[in-house]
């Protein structure tokens, strides 16, 4: 038995050489790019906005002009609208009607609001009551973005804000890094496929689905291997699967534990890889093997649903990032309790909880039901609550760890 933290280490050794012979950068439309991990830094190439251009719709003109008196009077040269340019240069006690978004017309330095100003009936003249700054209501050439700014850096995740100044760039496609694709099945002579109605003593193999969301959670692709019996050859042929797949990690729930029916350490053993640990402490989830071959790790989780999501999010989910191009893990942080809790003793546990914020405050309340076959406290909670191993004497408002679940 390893700790939560000497497993990770282990895993994330291997899951770094993976990386390094399995990650791939592909081009993708930026259409279809959010939510991906880019795999390369964007440096603004051009001015945002590329030149100066008014704020408002109204007239530009020069804003020394409005400082000899008002009112002032100012001939009105020409219409400039967005889109357009005009090769008319703003003259002293001269104007142009502009439109938001259009380039500012030579000569002028301030646009003052259509509002602001009297317009005599043929609009060929406006009289301004008001002095006009120099800038006013005008956005200059590079004042959202300048030329030569870093704007994404390698590694990030995707946003629609990203998007939005990649299509402003000029990106019609982008290199994010590829999705590794994971392998997922479940073995146990008890299960049986969603689609189909349990005969007695059956269930039907949820874990599948909840291991292949967090796998999506992580920036991976889940590929199902679908259900194994409880016979070393079954699960070997699982693996075999996967190695033509070219899959760099493998996932199996049940079978882990020490029974006579957990035949996934054995199979390991027969498939020639080589064994890193055998059990991780923690509760729910304990029993986490993991093995190693040439090219791919295995990890057989539990087969409790509730102990195959615990193991799968605090060690799998960072190593899936991992191998997506990016960093992810469950953020920690300390909350008080609502409620006692009291233990004689037992593993470093990890509690179903609820937190939420009061008064300035996180507080954060167990849930009811812990059993390890349980799937909607799941559903049900936004973190896990960390007790620490041995003996537990908790009172309401005593200050404990949280592990905040990816949403």
């Amino acid at each position: 038995m390893v700790t939560l933290e000497e497993a990770g280490e282990q895993l994330w050794q291997i899951a770094e050489k993976l990386k390094q012979a399995y990650t791939a950068v592909e081009e993708v439309p930026l259409w279809e790019a959010g939510g991906r991990i880019i795999a390369e830094e964007v440096v603004a190439a051009d001015n945002v906005p590329p030149f100066n251009r008014s704020l408002v719709d109204g007239f530009a003109l020069r804003s020394a002009d409005t400082k000899t008196g008002t009112p002032a009077t100012f001939t009105v040269i020409d219409t400039v609208a967005a889109g357009v340019t005009t090769a008319k240069e703003v003259l002293p006690f001269t104007a142009c009607k502009i439109f938001t978004g259009a380039p500012l017309p030579p000569g002028c330095d301030c646009v003052i609001k259509r509002e602001e100003v009297k317009e005599n009936l043929a609009g060929t003249s406006i009289t301004i009551n008001r002095c006009v700054k120099a800038g006013e209501g005008v956005s200059f050439q590079g004042e959202d973005i300048a030329a030569g700014e870093n704007l994404i850096s390698c590694g990030s995740l995707l946003q629609p804000s990203h998007l939005a100044i990649l299509a402003t760039l000029g990106y019609a496609a982008v290199k994010v890094y590829a999705q590794p694709k994971i392998g997922i099945f479940s073995t146990g002579n008890e299960l049986c496929p969603v689609e189909t109605k349990p005969a007695p003593g059956q269930l039907r193999a949820s874990n599948l689905y909840s291991l292949a969301g967090i796998v999506r959670q992580a920036g991976g692709i889940p590929v199902s291997l679908g259900l194994a019996k409880d016979e070393v050859s079954a699960v070997i042929q699982s693996y075999q699967q996967a190695q033509k797949l070219n899959l760099p990690l493998v996932l199996s729930t049940g079978g882990t534990a020490s029974g006579d029916y957990d035949v996934v350490k054995a199979a390991m053993d027969s498939f020639a890889a080589t064994r890193l640990f055998n059990k991780v402490a923690i509760r729910p989830g304990a029993p986490v093997v993991a093995a190693v071959t040439e090219k791919q790790l295995l990890l057989g989780l539990s087969g409790n649903p509730s102990g195959a999501a615990v193991a799968m999010l605090l060690l799998v989910y960072p190593l899936i990032a991992h191998l997506a191009g990016t960093r992810k893990s469950l953020d920690t942080c300390q909350a008080r309790l609502t409620t006692s809790i009291s233990r004689k003793g037992g593993l470093r546990s990890f509690l179903w909880a609820k937190y939420f914020s009061a008064g300035g405050q996180l507080f954060v309340t167990p849930q009811a039901n812990q059993f390890c076959g349980a799937v909607k406290t799941y559903q049900n909670s936004n973190c896990f609550l960390e007790l620490p191993p041995g003996p537990v004497e908790l009172k309401p408002e005593s200050l404990v760890t949280i592990w905040q679940l990816p949403r």
